[in-house]
């Protein structure tokens, strides 16, 4: 008997690892925003990539509002239009979502702290809960001299409806690169921790995107 529970020690662990997923994904991105007064606004097409970079996850199409409170201190409204593709049935979904956030932004020297916190919610199947989220992110920027701004991330996810936990986070880094006064590109490295679900994901994700300010 002693042995047989040494045994199930030893082995539990690995069929538990063994059964969370990992992939590698790509995000691609362009974006478009226009500042008026205290207001920005803003459009985004996006494609992402999964199943280590073989098959189109998800492409979406975003326009959102931004208003400037108060020194360091910001408002915004997003929907999204999202077209979700599954690998396993070759089949689509439409979504739609909806986020309501603030974001407080701090400037110390040549850092650039910031933190920012909304709610997200979007429809899902008809047997399922639409999933609502409060997201929280936390970020640090170094502006070089040279136009390069390196930075890291840290973000996690609280689902209100179903188990009401904590069940992603997402670590960050990167650097964005000012091509000019209007047009830059940002490149990344995201690691994405789904955990306190039924099917757990390791997500390795490569992003490239590009903004234009008109």
């Amino acid at each position: 008997m002693n042995r047989i529970i040494l045994i199930i020690l030893l082995v539990f662990p690995f069929i538990i690892n063994a059964q969370v997923v990992s992939d590698a994904k790509l995000w691609t991105g362009l974006s478009i925003s226009k500042k008026v007064d205290d207001f920005e606004f803003s459009f985004s097409e996006e494609l992402r990539m999964d199943e280590n970079v073989s098959h189109i996850d998800k492409v979406f199409s975003e326009i959102g509002a931004q208003y400037k409170i108060t020194k360091g201190l910001y408002a915004a409204i997003n929907y999204r239009f999202n077209r979700d593709n599954d690998y396993e049935t070759v089949n689509y979904d439409i979504r739609h979502r909806i986020d309501l956030g603030l974001t407080y932004k701090h400037k110390l020297n040549d850092f650039r702290f910031a933190f920012r916190t909304k709610i997200q919610t979007k429809n899902a199947l008809p047997e399922e809960n639409s999933p609502t989220f409060s997201r929280n992110k936390f970020s640090i920027k170094y502006k070089l001299k040279n136009n390069l701004s390196p930075f890291v991330a840290y973000e996690f996810y609280y689902q209100f409806n179903e188990e009401k936990v904590i069940n992603r986070t997402r670590i960050s880094l990167g650097s964005s690169y000012k091509i000019n006064k209007h047009n830059a590109v940002k490149l990344f490295y995201m690691y994405e921790n789904k955990f306190n679900v039924k099917n757990p994901k390791h997500n390795h994700i490569y992003g490239v995107s590009y903004s234009i300010e008109i």
